[in-house]
Formats: C-alpha cells, structure tokens, sequence
C-alpha cells in the first residue's frame, strides 16, 4: 500500500508541472487583453543585516494608458502611505507626516512597468528583453498548485538592485499569486495577492492621488 501511494503521489508531482513555455504562452494570452486590475497585497520585507521582518497589508491598483503605467498603491496602518505612479513620475504620500516625495524614475520606466506588471499584462518578450528566464518548479501556494518561474535581470544596472524575481503562477492561470524580489544584500520584498479582479470598471478617481491642503512637498533626488 505504501509503494502504491507513493507512486500516486509520484504521478500527481509529475502531472502537476508545467513547462516555461506554457506558463509563458498563458501570460502573453492574457497581456493581450489586459487594460487594469485591482485586488489586495500582504507583503513581507525581510532585512538580512538584521534577521528581521516586516509586514503590511495594502490595496493595489493598476491600468496601463498608450502602454503608460497608471498605479496606486494604499498601505494600512499601522504605517500607512499610498505610492502613486504615472509612467516615470513617482509620489509617496505619508499622511501621519503629511507629506509627499517626488521621485523622477526616468532610467527605469521599462522596470517599474516590469515590476508593477509583473505577470499582469506583461508579455513573455517583455521580460525576456530585461531578464533570464527558468523554471522553479511545483509548489504549492495557498492552496493552489503553481509554477514558480525565476526571472534574473540581464543588465549590470539592474543586477545591482537586484539579484532575482520569482513568480508563482496558478495552473491554468496567467496571473501570480505570489511574487519574490530578492536584493544583492539579500533583503527580499514578498508579495502575496488575493481578491484579483482583471479589467474592472473603475473609475478615474482610483488613479488619482488626492492631497491635503498644507502638505509638505520633498524632492529626495534634488
């Protein structure tokens, strides 16, 4: 009985794995059709120096306009802040400070779209413009049987950000659940998503950050 369930469960690991290519040719179906999402993200950040973690939960949103990324961003508290992106113009808002920082992310238009697209709209030669490409493996992810795929970036400029980007994509689906970014410093940012909607009807005010009257403005890069 033993030897039976073993190769049942044998079979069962096999019949679950995927090839790159087919993970792939499902997220260039979906890209097609892709004009927003929305959802929710839990995401943990881990320092390395510090052995240390931190958590935050958050609600996303994002579309893309004339292949420009439109996104925002809603941390909860306890540490609340909406990060709101409009191509290669970045803002963070923190209302406890109630202050905003302009960023300029010109150099890196193509990555932020990457990374807030990651496996939302993003085409297979998207990414294998900027990054290597290999198979993970099965795993399972709240309850769902995935596809990891590894992702490395090409350039010398990103591999000093960061060293890897994984992405666990559901069988039969186009979309990741879970999302890995892994630094030189071995930091790591993981992003769990749940409550994905694609193409909602939403309205222009999801896209757009309102500020308070008095905030603080800060430009870091100046």
């Amino acid at each position: 009985m033993k030897t039976l369930l073993s190769i049942l469960a044998l079979f069962s690991v096999c019949a679950c794995a995927e090839t790159l290519p087919d993970v792939l040719q499902r997220m260039d179906q979906s890209a097609q059709n892709f004009r927003s999402l929305s959802g929710k993200m839990h995401r943990v950040q881990f320092t390395a120096v510090l052995n240390e973690s931190s958590t935050m939960d958050g609600a996303l949103r994002l579309k893309r306009v004339n292949k420009t990324t439109m996104g925002v961003v809603e941390f909860q508290p306890p540490d609340p802040r909406t990060v709101f992106v409009d191509g290669k113009n970045i803002q963070i808002y923190y209302p406890k400070a109630n202050t905003v920082e302009y960023y300029d992310a010109s150099k890196y238009v193509a990555n932020i779209d990457q990374f807030l697209l990651m496996g939302f709209g993003t085409t297979s030669a998207e990414l294998m413009k900027s990054y290597d490409a290999k198979l993970g493996g099965a795993e399972s992810v709240g309850g769902k049987m995935c596809t990891r795929i590894e992702l490395t970036p090409k350039t010398q400029q990103m591999k000093q950000l960061i060293t890897k980007i994984e992405l666990w994509i559901p069988e039969g689906d186009s979309n990741p659940v879970r999302e890995k970014v892994t630094e030189p410093s071995k930091n790591y940012e993981l992003v769990d998503y749940s409550d994905m909607q694609l193409n909602p009807a939403l309205p222009e005010s999801a896209f757009q950050l309102k500020l308070p009257a008095g905030v603080k403005k800060i430009y870091p890069q100046k």
